[in-house]
């Protein structure tokens, strides 16, 4: 399972990195409050979601960050059992990324555009797609990831996921 926990983890971050230089974008800069609250993604995703999605008890996930292109990523793992939330957000991002003008969302854009043929899954953020190794949504300002590992393709358990990440980034993102 750490393997596919690597896979995937290099995978999200090597795709990003790839995707979300926009080289087209430099004449805008992305400007954050001093007060712009950073969101962690164990509050999108907290362990009591993730035993009621997986019927696990976890512990407390371990956080991964790549702030280059404003990614946390949490993954709640146990016995085999595996459940990652990964949150792209501008409040994160190095100055240099905000600079050149990329956001999440033109992150997301860039990756699902590279893509041909996605899937969408409906009723789920403000866009998504499926794809490696989760289902990738836009929510606002904001890129998530929600994953039960690199071959798990349920899509109903996918759209449950997404569907509670949404409603608890709604939660923190109006504050």
């Amino acid at each position: 399972m750490g393997k596919m926990f690597l896979v995937a983890t290099c995978m999200i971050l090597a795709f990003c990195q790839l995707c979300g230089c926009d080289s087209n974008s430099k004449e805008k800069t992305i400007n954050v409050s001093a007060n712009a609250k950073i969101i962690e993604p164990d509050m999108i995703i907290t362990k009591e979601n993730a035993k009621m999605l997986t019927g696990v008890s976890f512990g407390e996930c371990t956080v991964k960050e790549e702030p280059r292109v404003g990614l946390k990523l949490c993954v709640y793992e146990k016995d085999g059992i595996l459940l990652q939330v990964g949150l792209t957000q501008t409040a994160f991002m190095d100055k240099k990324t905000r600079e050149a003008g990329n956001t999440p969302q033109s992150i997301f854009k860039s990756t699902k555009t590279a893509l041909k043929d996605t899937t969408k899954i409906d009723s789920v953020g403000d866009d998504n797609f499926l794809m490696p190794p989760g289902l990738h949504i836009l929510q606002g300002e904001y890129y998530m990831t929600v994953s039960f590992g690199l071959m798990a393709k349920d899509k109903e358990k996918l759209k449950a996921a997404g569907m509670k990440a949404v409603e608890n980034l709604s939660k923190y993102s109006a504050q």
